[in-house]
């Protein structure tokens, strides 16, 4: 159901918006430079830079979500957590393998 926002809050909403954006284009860029390099080297401290903070955004993320109802965000944090989350866990041998 929309809810109406007042004038004043809306230029608060898009600088939170905006700066929500910006965390997450600068933790891709993270992930892409660490997959691209040291990811694909085998180094271990590179799955777990990766790793730790994936399950981290979506155990506290989808937990918050939960707690507000807010049931379209538990289902996108799934799908973007399995899409992730599954080849990340199936490459965890290739560093197990390489220690």
């Amino acid at each position: 159901m929309p809810v109406e926002v007042p004038s004043l809050a809306q230029g608060y909403i898009w600088f939170a918006n905006g700066i929500i954006g910006a965390v997450m284009a600068g933790w891709m860029i993270c992930i892409i430079l660490l997959a691209r390099g040291p990811f694909l080297e085998g180094r271990l401290h590179a799955w777990n830079t990766i790793a730790i903070p994936l399950a981290s955004w979506f155990l506290i993320d989808t937990a918050f979500s939960i707690a507000h109802g807010v049931w379209g965000n538990v289902l996108l944090n799934t799908a973007t957590g399995l899409m992730f989350g599954i080849p990340l866990l199936l490459s965890r041998r290739h560093f197990i393998a390489k220690r």
